[in-house]
């Protein structure tokens, strides 16, 4: 279990990377572009566990806590996005 927490928390930091990277190549906006990779990261999660179902068994778990790992980072990454976006939004009107 702890595995699979530090993995959900790699792949969090990795993504937050790549957002941070958008965000510099972007003149240090926040556009509608930064919304798309957690989403990407959300579905793939989704689409990971429906694969996982049709594999069945103990490798069917497996994949089920590989799926449920990319999509809780995809969430995650997704309201920390959002949550920069309100802040940043903010500090400009200001």
């Amino acid at each position: 279990m702890t595995g699979l927490v530090l993995w959900i928390l790699l792949v969090w930091v990795v993504l937050l990377l790549i957002e941070w990277v958008i965000y510099r190549l972007q003149g240090r906006r926040m556009t509608g572009v930064q919304y798309i990779l957690p989403c990407v990261a959300l579905l793939g999660g989704a689409v990971v566990i429906m694969i996982s179902i049709d594999i069945g068994g103990w490798n069917g778990i497996g994949y089920a806590l590989l799926g449920v790992s990319l999509g809780t980072a995809g969430m995650l990454t997704l309201i920390t996005v959002a949550i920069m976006d309100v802040v940043f939004r903010r500090r400009r009107r200001n």
